[in-house]
């Protein structure tokens, strides 16, 4: 989502430099030139705040964000991207999803789709999964990179894989390398230390997706990092998502198939890549991770979606499939079926095996209800660490980890107002705080 924008804006501007070297009306070099401002500027912001949440400056990347653009609040942001990393940035201090009002509906789900979903049932997810994992050696699982949910499901499917043989875990949010062997070495080094630190990944800044990791390791997970994206794309045959894609899907075949042969694989990505036929993209269908690695390996994937069917969708539908496919969920996560079938819908219709939906989420003393079921337990926050004035943000680390570890749990509190409980697993910990205002 965010390498698509930025190359975009690349593209853009070397368009518009183009022109002008062309001998264009001055009035239409100015209004590129205008136009290449704001969105230098926009860039710069979103920057700034993506290097602020890489090195733990969490109110830095979400309030600063807002400084850096003159604004008050998220409300007056005007850019979908920028608000997508401001919300993301949010969700690691909150361990929810915040809707975006920037976006607009991005696809048409047409009325059948809407009718079967109505009729759909809801299948308890785990054990369906379970039960269509011993088919394959692969399974395929993504997320809605706003949404930390999914990443506590992960963590579900990760326990509920293990006795059934799946060793590694590959996941796109580690920090990509080109290079096989320094890949391979900061696997060993993470699989040696068994957490996460704040240069494993950018996405990996959410406590919640760390904790994912931590206890996929603790399972005896072996890592995998996949994601590579090139600097430079020109007199590629593929387009920039299709190299994208290709690049993924060999880096699987070699650093996880080839390295552990014989091993079962866990597969963690974004919304897109799991999809099993082409989808739209760049102004054209792009053939996705999934069936790139499906096509290389003659192994039929179980891929699932939890994205679509998100409270707060990144790629938003003109319905809400959300609000039809929840009350099916009131019980816990579903898979949904159809006569007899699995039914997906929306964006992936049709591209994946399963689509899961939550139950709504419901909040415990400021909380996440389900944050329990990842071995966690309300704490109050230490009196100490309340501020008289101002905000601030509160962190928990594991005792044991390094200082750039990531977070176990932290919140946001606010002098006078009364602060959620944090939500804490059975182990010795470290406090620390993040300011923002008089103290």
């Amino acid at each position: 989502m965010r390498f698509l924008a930025i190359l975009g804006s690349l593209l853009a501007a070397s368009t518009t430099a183009a022109s002008a070297a062309q001998g264009l009306p001055p009035s239409s070099v100015s209004v590129g030139s205008a136009a290449q401002m704001e969105e230098k500027r926009l860039q710069d912001a979103n920057n700034q705040s993506v290097q602020d949440a890489v090195h733990g400056r969490y109110l830095d990347a979400s309030f600063g964000l807002l400084a850096h653009l003159g604004i008050a609040s998220a409300a007056d942001i005007k850019d979908p991207d920028v608000f997508d990393q401001w919300a993301q940035v949010m969700s690691c201090m909150t361990s929810t999803p915040t809707f975006n009002p920037v976006k607009s509906a991005d696809f048409h789900v047409p009325a059948e789709q809407i009718a079967d979903l109505r009729a759909a049932k809801g299948v308890s997810a785990i054990p369906e999964i379970v039960r269509r994992a011993r088919r394959t050696s692969i399974v395929i699982l993504d997320e809605n990179h706003l949404d930390p949910r999914g990443r506590a499901f992960g963590l579900e499917v990760a326990r509920a894989l293990r006795p059934l043989g799946y060793t590694v875990l590959a996941v796109e949010a580690l920090k990509r390398d080109t290079d096989d062997t320094a890949s391979r070495a900061k696997m060993e080094k993470l699989s040696a230390e068994k957490y996460p630190r704040r240069s494993s990944g950018y996405y990996l800044d959410d406590p919640i997706f760390a904790d994912f990791l931590r206890q996929s390791l603790a399972l005896g997970y072996r890592p995998v990092s996949y994601e590579m994206i090139r600097t430079d794309y020109a007199g590629l045959a593929e387009s920039a998502q299709g190299q994208r894609e290709q690049d993924q899907a060999n880096n699987i075949v070699r650093r996880a198939l080839k390295q552990y042969p014989g091993a079962k694989l866990l597969i963690y990505a974004g919304e897109h890549h799991a999809a099993e036929r082409p989808i739209a993209a760049e102004g054209g269908k792009v053939v996705m991770m999934a069936e790139r690695l499906k096509r290389a390996t003659g192994i039929d994937p179980l891929t699932i979606d939890q994205a679509g069917l998100s409270s707060i969708p990144m790629n938003r539908p003109d319905a809400d499939l959300y609000a039809l496919a929840e009350p099916k969920a009131r019980a816990g996560s579903v898979v949904l079926m159809r006569r007899g079938k699995p039914l997906t819908v929306g964006l992936l219709a049709g591209s994946v095996d399963l689509q899961v939906v939550h139950p709504r989420t419901t909040f415990v003393a400021g909380r996440p209800d389900w944050l329990a079921a990842m071995g966690r337990k309300p704490v109050a926050v230490p009196q100490s660490l309340l501020p008289t004035s101002g905000t601030r943000l509160v962190q928990v680390f594991l005792a044991s980890e390094a200082e750039d570890a990531i977070p176990v749990d932290q919140i946001i509190v606010t002098a006078g107002q009364t602060p959620p409980v944090l939500m804490l697993p059975s182990a010795p910990v470290r406090y620390a705080a993040q300011e923002r205002g008089a103290q």
